[in-house]
C-alpha cells in the first residue's frame, strides 16, 4: 500500500483497483440481466392483459422507464408497470404518455391508409415497410412504436410521390441518403424510400433486393406488399444493417418473436433459409432469432447471449454511432488478433471500400492510411470511435469483437 501525496491517506494498487472494477462491471451485468428478466415480464404481461408480478427488489423505476424510453418499447412497460403500486407521480407521468402514444398510432395509422390510398389513386407503385406493417401483428397495435412511415416507391415515381405527399399538406425535407423525408403538423414523419437497402452498407443485399419480390396487395393495381418470408427475410436485413454500423435495440427482438409466433407454422422454411444465406444474414438471425426467445420466455441465458442483450439494451434503438467501429474490426480480424494495429493501419480491403482511387493500387496504402488520418482528425465521428477504442480494455474489446464473429456480418460496400 502506498501514500497519496496530497492527501497522506492510504492508495490501493493496481491489483486492488482492478479488483474493484471487477466487481462494479459484474454487478452491472447483474443488474442488466435483472432487468432483462423483468421486461419479459412486463412484455409478456402487456401482451395478455394482465398485472405484472411485482418489481424485484434492486431493480429501479426509473431505470425501467428510461432504458424502455430510448428502446422505443415504452407502451408494453408503461402499460405493465402502471397496474402496479407505485408512485403516483410516475403513475401519472406514464398515464399522460401513454394517452400520447396510443393516440400517434392512431394518427400514423389513419396517415398510412391515406398516403397508400392517394399512391394507389395517383398511379405510383409503392408499398408500405416496417413497422406499419408489423404492428398489425402485435396483441394490439399501439404495442409497437414507431417513429415516422416508412414507404418504398418503385420505378421512377419518386418526384411524383412528393407533388402527392405535398398535395396532402406534407412538408418536404428533401432527400437523405436513400429516401425523402417529409413530415406533417411537427408530429407525423414519413420516409419515402426509392430503394430497399442502402448499397454504402452492403452491395450484396444492395443487388438482393433490387430483384424485385414484391408482389400487388389483393385487388390493388399499384400497392405492393411482401410474402411472409419475404418480409422477413427484409425486416432481418434491416435489422443486421442498422447492428453492423451503429448497433440496435431490444424491440427489434420483440418484432422476431411477434412474427415468428404467427408465421413460423406457415412459412417455407428452406425458400428463408436459402435468402438469408444469400444475403449473408443467416448466422445473425439464428441468434437473434435466439436470443428473443430467450428473453421473452424467459429461458436460460449463456454468457454469450447475456452480453448480446446487455449491448443491444445499451444501445437504445438506433444504436450509437462509435459501435460501428466493432463490426468493421471484425471483418479486419478474423481470430480477433491484433485489433489495435488493424485500427490504425486497416488493410487493404476494407481501405479500398472507403476510397476507390485504391483499387488495384495497393502501393498507395500507405498514402491511403495518411490521408484517413487525416480526415479523421476532423472528424468528430471518428474522435468518438477511437475514444470509444482507447478507452475499452483488451478483453472488453475481444469480447466485442468475437461477438461480430459469431454474428458473421461480413458487408462490404
Amino acid at each position: 500500500m502506498e501514500l497519496c501525496a496530497l492527501c497522506i491517506c492510504p492508495v490501493q494498487g493496481d491489483d486492488w483497483m482492478m479488483k474493484k472494477s471487477i466487481r462494479g462491471k459484474q454487478k452491472m451485468d447483474a443488474s442488466k440481466a435483472n432487468i432483462r428478466i423483468y421486461y419479459s415480464e412486463l412484455v409478456k404481461a402487456c401482451f395478455e392483459k394482465r398485472k405484472p408480478d411485482d418489481i424485484p427488489d434492486g431493480i429501479d423505476i426509473g431505470e425501467l422507464i428510461n432504458y424502455a424510453a430510448k428502446g422505443h418499447i415504452y407502451y408494453p412497460i408503461a402499460s405493465s408497470l402502471i397496474k402496479l403500486d407505485i408512485d403516483e407521480k410516475h403513475a401519472e407521468i406514464m398515464r399522460n404518455d401513454l394517452k400520447v402514444s396510443t393516440f400517434m398510432t392512431l394518427m400514423q395509422t389513419v396517415g398510412s391508409r391515406e398516403i397508400t390510398e392517394a399512391f394507389e389513386r395517383e398511379g405510383i407503385r409503392h408499398q408500405l415497410l416496417k413497422g406499419a406493417i408489423i404492428k398489425n401483428d402485435y396483441p394490439s397495435p399501439e404495442m409497437r412504436e414507431m417513429s415516422d412511415i416508412d414507404l418504398v416507391v418503385y420505378d421512377e415515381s419518386l418526384d411524383k410521390a412528393a407533388k402527392v405527399m405535398e398535395a396532402m399538406g406534407y412538408t418536404n425535407h428533401g432527400l437523405i441518403k436513400h429516401h425523402m423525408i417529409f413530415s406533417k403538423g411537427g408530429n407525423l414523419h414519413v420516409e419515402i424510400h426509392w430503394c430497399l437497402f442502402d448499397e454504402k452498407v452492403d452491395h450484396n443485399q444492395h443487388v438482393y433486393f433490387k430483384d424485385f419480390r414484391a408482389k400487388l396487395a389483393d385487388g390493388k393495381k399499384y400497392t405492393y406488399e411482401f410474402s411472409h418470408e419475404d418480409f422477413y427475410v427484409y425486416m432481418i436485413a434491416h435489422m443486421s444493417k442498422h447492428f453492423f454500423e451503429t448497433g440496435c435495440g431490444i424491440r427489434n427482438l420483440m418484432d422476431i418473436y411477434i412474427f415468428w409466433n404467427k408465421y413460423a407454422g406457415s412459412m417455407n422454411r428452406a425458400y428463408l433459409d436459402k435468402e438469408l444465406i444469400k444475403c449473408g444474414i443467416r448466422d445473425f438471425e439464428i441468434n437473434m432469432r435466439e436470443l428473443a426467445f430467450i428473453w421473452l420466455d424467459n429461458t436460460e441465458c449463456s454468457e454469450f447471449y447475456e452480453n448480446l442483450f446487455t449491448y443491444m439494451l445499451d444501445s437504445g434503438i438506433y444504436g450509437k454511432s462509435e459501435n460501428g467501429i466493432w463490426g468493421q474490426l471484425a471483418k479486419e480480424t478474423p481470430k480477433g488478433n491484433h485489433a489495435r494495429l488493424h485500427y490504425y493501419f486497416p488493410s487493404y480491403k476494407f481501405m479500398v471500400e472507403k476510397y476507390k482511387w485504391l483499387e488495384n493500387k495497393a502501393f498507395l496504402l500507405p498514402i491511403a492510411w495518411v490521408v484517413r488520418g487525416c480526415t479523421a482528425a476532423c472528424s468528430d465521428e471518428a474522435k468518438k470511435h477511437k475514444q470509444l477504442f482507447e478507452n475499452t480494455e483488451e478483453k472488453d474489446a475481444a469480447m466485442m469483437i468475437e461477438m461480430y464473429h459469431r454474428l458473421n456480418l461480413n458487408f462490404r460496400r
